[in-house]
């Protein structure tokens, strides 16, 4: 039977969990996998809500902020899942030496 609590919530009862000495508690038993990355939020009676996320680097924001990039990179990649692309050859002389990689 859910608790009061479960029932407003939506959240099931999983597992008991201690945190050890150096802070960290192991989610395994709720279902964690591991290299999943969460959210941690917490509310100020200590309750903790963990949401899986996906991260991204910083560098990629770019693409998820602008659909019309998106969609061009998209279409150049099925573009070269068809084969329709042309090789202009070695570009690896066109990169500076400060790192622009």
């Amino acid at each position: 039977m859910a608790s009061s609590a479960e029932e407003t919530t939506g959240f099931e009862h999983v597992t008991e969990a201690e945190v050890d000495g150096r802070g960290r508690v192991s989610i395994a038993k709720a279902g964690a996998q591991a290299g999943t990355r969460y959210r941690v939020s917490r509310r100020s009676d200590g309750e903790i809500l963990l949401t899986p996320v996906v991260s991204i680097p910083r560098r990629e924001l770019l693409v998820w902020e602008n659909p019309e990039l998106a969609r061009t990179i998209l279409a150049g990649l099925a573009e070269a899942e068809r084969g329709e692309t042309v090789d202009l050859g070695d570009f690896t002389g066109d990169v500076d030496d400060k790192g622009d990689r």
